[in-house]
């Protein structure tokens, strides 16, 4: 079942697994929020993936 982490400004991450999604949403902050980037957890990301 693919996996998607939202965050709060909309972008929503998505991923066949919940990797992959933590990637996309990791990509994202990097582009968009560069002073989140690297703040979040990896762990946490991963425990925000819901069912998409």
């Amino acid at each position: 079942m693919a996996k998607a982490i939202r965050c709060v400004c909309g972008f929503t991450g998505r991923g066949a697994t919940a990797e992959l999604a933590a990637d996309a949403i990791e990509a994202h902050l990097r582009a968009e929020h560069p002073e989140l980037a690297g703040r979040i957890r990896r762990e946490d990301l991963l425990a925000m993936a819901e069912e998409a």
